[in-house]
């Protein structure tokens, strides 16, 4: 069963289309769960034998979040408002570019673009 994250921040880039301009999505760490920091680099230092100390909070590359997604190892989702959760799902862009949004999105990933900038 998909480990299930909640997505509090993103890191973007304004240069590029809004199906593009997402580069990582952030979040903190579940009590119990370990962080989603399988990073090329993270992994690396791990096979050498190097301790990692796990971060308080996750951080991925967008691609990275999307293939965990559609391998079903994590599922993302946001809080809107107080009460809501809204999933977030893999689309693709009139392009033929993969890109994360949520369900209550229209096309664009108004909702993800919404969220405050990952530190």
């Amino acid at each position: 069963m998909a480990t299930r994250l909640k997505i509090d921040c993103i890191s973007k880039d304004e240069q590029l289309n809004f199906y593009e301009r997402i580069r990582r999505v952030g979040g903190l760490n579940l009590p119990g769960t370990p962080a989603p920091d399988a990073s090329k680099f993270v992994a690396q230092l791990r096979k050498r034998g190097l301790p990692v100390t796990p971060s308080r909070r996750w951080s991925l590359p967008v691609d990275e979040a999307i293939q965990a997604l559609r391998d079903g190892k994590w599922n993302f989702f946001v809080e809107v408002g107080i009460y809501d959760v809204v999933n977030v799902v893999v689309a693709t862009s009139p392009s033929g570019h993969l890109y994360l949004k949520t369900e209550m999105d229209a096309d664009t990933p108004d909702q993800l673009l919404l969220l405050p900038e990952c530190q």
